[in-house]
């Protein structure tokens, strides 16, 4: 309770660092040309929820490393449930659907273990606690992946945006939704990929090129680089 007055009143001590404070954007393949996994870093291990004592007890401290492939070829659907339009639809995420995605998420979780491992660090922790480390190999890595799997706050891509030829295109490149007359869709849900990174700055884009289509604004020049 100490800390978090301290962090309400005076924006200082331990309450006042966000769990996820560090990240890094890495390769699981030196020879790549650009990032293609972020690891997230938390000040709290992954289990860690709001507690109440006595009621619920505080989780035991630790922190941890989410590994976060950044353009996997994994792709999910979004459907209808039903006619009725208050129901929620039916999402598929399927991740993990490729050999690839599969070999990112390993990839990262042994470069979190190489570097919680490096001496600075070492001297911080007491023991692994997931996977374990006894959990070495690749079926072992996997198989936590595939179990403890979750979203990582950037959804995208479910109202893709394409071409008039493209079947599986919901906007066009004005973002107005095919079939529907007045209606455009202007935020995340209109990326056809991700991002190498988190997708604010895009988004931000997004809206201010929708507010020239929608005013009627020239496009601007193209910029090439020198």
């Amino acid at each position: 309770m100490p800390e978090l007055a301290r962090a309400h009143f005076f924006g200082t001590g331990l309450a006042a660092s966000v769990p996820n404070n560090v990240m890094a954007f890495v390769k699981s393949d030196a020879s790549s040309n650009i990032p293609d996994v972020q690891l997230l870093f938390r000040v709290a291990p992954m289990n860690a929820a709001p507690y109440l004592a006595p009621f619920r007890q505080a989780y035991p401290d630790g922190f941890g490393c989410r590994p976060t492939p950044l353009r996997p070829e994994t792709r999910g659907a979004v459907r209808l449930a039903s006619t009725d339009p208050s129901q929620s639809p039916r999402i598929q995420i399927d991740f993990l659907a490729t050999d690839r995605d599969l070999r990112m998420v390993r990839t990262g979780i042994r470069m979190a273990r190489e570097i919680f491992n490096q001496p600075a660090v070492r001297a911080c922790t007491a023991a692994e606690i997931a996977p374990g480390p006894d959990k070495t190999s690749d079926a072992d890595l996997d198989a936590y992946a595939r179990a403890t799997a979750t979203t990582v706050y950037h959804p995208l891509g479910t109202c893709k945006m394409g071409v008039g030829t493209d079947e599986t295109a919901v906007v066009d490149p004005q973002l107005r939704v095919r079939g529907v007359d007045r209606l455009r869709v202007v935020d995340a849900s209109v990326m056809p990929d991700l991002v190498g990174g988190n997708i604010n700055a895009p988004v931000i884009m997004i809206a201010e090129k929708a507010a020239d289509l929608i005013l009627g604004k020239a496009p601007l020049a193209p910029v090439t680089a020198a």
